[in-house]
């Protein structure tokens, strides 16, 4: 059994959209997460490359597999809605014509993605999509979001699991000045540092890490709203192995049990777990952990909530902006 993954990245296209910065980071630190590991994963990453080598790289890689390979796959870009109703994942060429249409043939298409993943003969895929998703007729801001979940619905199989950062159209891609993590960085996280593995088997599911993903974004990004879209048999199925009674990785899992309790209170200022801190005292001195390196977990654990603080207080700032401006053009 081989294991492999394809990590694809377009920042950029030639339509009139915002870079997207994470596209790249995601790849990357998904990348480095799977090959700290050792589980055995051939990395491969793709980013910005011309469609033709993109799409051909994508056939290759689903298609020359073993019935018994486990693979997965990541795209991180824009995703295009068209009036079809069909979705489309951007090209570096990806533009639209004199009438504001989308050039569908500058596009990875996803029933192009489908049949590719629906000719694999892999037993298990795992596919996930971080994306910004657009509609055609939606460029400007005061469109409405829409829901897109229907599209991957139709997407999954017997041995196909299919993982979306977001199931609604986004008007902008998050503020260069909002120092937030996305569904793909906590994907790695929770599966390098072992803390997505809840029942603490020494083993992670599908499920388990889109679980850990999304109970990150939903405390950092209630309005992400990421999906899981798999049958039960192919979501329970193990796909890495993580560490296990590691002192750093039991203290995680602790730490990540009490920050979920409803009974937990945190410090909003300084980020810290308040309830139950002799508890966590007695518990690091077990394990023979020090200060510092407790500190540090502890601080990663809580990083959704600061960011929660910050995009709050970017909000904030927002809606100050435009009360002044307002009173500014009454006066």
């Amino acid at each position: 059994m081989e294991k492999a993954a394809l990590l694809v990245g377009v920042s950029s296209c030639q339509m009139d959209l915002p870079p997207l910065r994470k596209a790249r980071t995601n790849g990357e630190v998904l990348k480095r997460a799977l090959q700290s590991m050792n589980n055995g994963f051939q990395v491969q990453t793709l980013y910005d490359k011309p469609l033709p080598e993109m799409a051909e790289a994508i056939e290759r890689f689903f298609r020359q597999r073993g019935d018994d390979d486990q693979i997965l796959f990541l795209f991180s870009g824009y995703g295009i809605q068209d009036v079809d109703g069909q979705l489309y994942f951007v090209s570096p060429s990806t533009a639209l014509d004199e009438w504001g249409h989308l050039l569908r043939s500058r596009t990875l298409p996803a029933s192009f993605l489908l049949n590719i993943m629906e000719s694999s003969p892999a037993q298990l895929q795992v596919v996930v999509f971080d994306c910004c998703f657009r509609l055609t007729l939606g460029i400007a801001p005061h469109e409405s979001e829409s829901f897109i979940g229907d599209s991957f619905n139709h997407m999954i199989g017997e041995r196909r699991v299919i993982l979306t950062a977001t199931t609604y159209t986004q008007h902008e891609p998050e503020p260069k000045s909002l120092d937030a993590w996305s569904y793909t960085r906590y994907l790695a996280e929770g599966a390098r540092t072992g803390a997505a593995d809840k029942d603490c088997d020494g083993s992670l599911t599908v499920e388990e890490l889109h679980e850990y993903a999304q109970r990150k974004l939903q405390i950092a990004a209630p309005d992400q709203h990421p999906q899981f879209y798999a049958p039960d048999v192919t979501a329970n199925q193990m796909v890495l192995q993580v560490p296990s009674g590691i002192p750093s990785v039991r203290y995680r899992q602790f730490l990540e049990k009490i920050a979920q309790s409803s009974e937990s209170e945190i410090d909003k200022t300084e980020f810290r777990i308040l309830t139950g801190r002799n508890l966590l005292n007695d518990f690091r001195h077990h394990l023979g952990l020090s200060l510092q390196d407790a500190t540090e977990i502890e601080d990663q654990v809580l990083r959704p909530w600061r960011e929660r603080q910050q995009r709050l207080q970017l909000y904030q700032e927002k809606v100050s902006k435009l009360m002044h401006r307002g009173q500014d053009e009454s006066e």
